[in-house]
């Protein structure tokens, strides 16, 4: 998918590229007007025809990448009874739901999971609280997630379980804002 998803952009960006510049000129010369389309009106055959495969290509192209997007929302495997499948959305609400059960000082969590050909890949922005040790915290919740992933889902192919802080939070700034928050 990659491979043509590549193949098929390179090609649009060349054409676009070429179309741009062939308007800008068709401006500035009236002459290059009447040659191109001279040209268009004795290679009529050839131009549909390359029209034609560039148009195949893009329908294609918007088959596959629908198709794509529609499989990786889920997570599947086969079952003795059949086939299974997961959502993602189902998987990151109950790893978010984990993680909050079971380590203390997280004020929000955000999980994105995302099924990739390496595997499934996992994506957590945190907000700390200050009093945590970060590195362990966030060893903990990798092992937790990928835990939960392997022996509850059966998911074997994971991938990379990364974890972004993007805040750490003092903790008298946080017990401040609960008590404005039940004050109100």
């Amino acid at each position: 998918m990659r491979v043509w998803s590549r193949i098929v952009e390179t090609i649009y960006i060349l054409l676009g590229i070429i179309f741009i510049l062939s308007l800008l000129s068709f401006f500035s010369n009236i002459n290059l007007c009447e040659a191109f389309s001279k040209f268009i009106e004795t290679h009529s055959m050839k131009v549909g025809i390359f029209s034609m495969i560039i148009l195949f290509m893009g329908i294609l192209w918007f088959v596959n990448w629908i198709d794509y997007f529609y499989r990786t929302k889920a997570v599947s495997f086969d079952n003795p009874g059949g086939k299974v499948k997961i959502s993602l959305k189902a998987i990151e609400d109950y790893i978010t739901s984990t993680i909050v059960k079971q380590i203390d000082g997280i004020k929000t969590i955000k999980v994105k999971a995302i099924n990739t050909s390496k595997g499934l890949e996992t994506k957590i922005n945190l907000k700390l609280l200050s009093n945590l040790n970060i590195p362990e915290t966030c060893n903990n919740i990798q092992e937790l997630t990928k835990n939960y992933l392997q022996d509850t889902i059966g998911i074997e192919r994971i991938s990379n379980i990364e974890i972004y802080v993007s805040n750490i939070i003092g903790e008298s700034e946080y017990r401040d804002k609960n008590e404005l928050s039940e004050e109100t």
